[in-house]
């Protein structure tokens, strides 16, 4: 018998289709023809393969080959992004940025740190809960002191192989966001309304006007996530783990080639 509810392969689906249409907005949008509808709903896609990062991190049989995953996917996509920007520009200033990899990545050392924090609290270990504490600045820290050197020979690369909470996509925020989504797990209705009241919180970050909100300041829309959180029925779904890190680069580079194609060659 089926569960009611959304599998988590479905949510991934989901993800994998508006992402397209979030990504036709970013890479073709140079002569102003795309709909920023596309981009509305392309603020669904982050938050949704958070939440299943979140619920592979629990699940997973092997989280050090879990994680090995996400950190080899980051290495591809810095790298990737840094060779067909130096070697193949396009006559805008656009930047190609994309890897969720490592935001993904750096949430699960953080929900590392929140269960190695945890269980020192639980067994009253003070010299762990220091250690908890350290491990959880260290990131930001690192990050924070490979910025302010970044002129030095060779860090550019080092920022490429050590992802930091400051640098990586959608920065602590989402960092953030993944690690209430750990926490609230069992709760599934605290989880949707906490998301919400985040979500709802970002409006504040940029331009309150409805025209801002509609075209400029429309991170908020990952709001539109939450019933999606709340449909998830807690089960895996048809086992396809490599899809996305496959189709994830593939496409980003397939669009990016084609973007450049059109604006040195044809023109457009």
């Amino acid at each position: 018998m089926k569960s009611k509810g959304l599998t988590g392969f479905q949510l991934k689906m989901i993800g994998l289709i508006l992402m397209i249409f979030d990504h036709i907005h970013e890479f073709f949008n140079f002569g102003g023809d795309i709909p920023v509808a596309f981009n509305w709903v392309g603020r669904i896609v982050a938050p949704l393969f958070m939440f299943m990062t979140v619920e592979g991190f629990i699940h997973t049989k092997n989280r050090k080959k879990y994680m090995l995953r996400l950190y080899i996917g980051s290495l591809i996509m810095s790298f990737g992004n840094f060779f067909l920007s130096r070697y193949f520009p396009r006559t805008d200033s656009f930047g190609l940025m994309n890897n969720i990899f490592s935001t993904l990545l750096m949430i699960t050392i953080y929900l590392s740190i929140v269960e190695y924090f945890t269980k020192a609290i639980k067994e009253k270990n003070i010299v762990n809960m220091i250690k908890g504490v350290v491990l959880f600045i260290l990131p930001v820290a690192l990050g924070m002191i490979m910025f302010m050197n970044i002129t030095v020979p060779g860090m550019m690369y080092l920022l490429f192989t050590i992802p930091t909470p400051m640098m990586v996509e959608g920065g602590p925020v989402f960092v953030l966001l993944g690690i209430v989504m750990y926490l609230l797990k069992e709760d599934r209705k605290k989880l949707v309304i906490a998301y919400s009241i985040l979500s709802i919180l970002i409006m504040f970050t940029g331009d309150m006007s409805i025209k801002g909100l509609l075209f400029r300041n429309y991170q908020w829309m990952m709001i539109f996530s939450a019933p999606l959180f709340y449909l998830y029925n807690g089960q895996k779904g048809r086992g396809m783990k490599y899809l996305f890190y496959v189709f994830y680069p593939a496409h980003i580079y397939v669009f990016y080639c084609m973007s450049v194609y059109m604006m040195n060659v044809l023109g457009a």
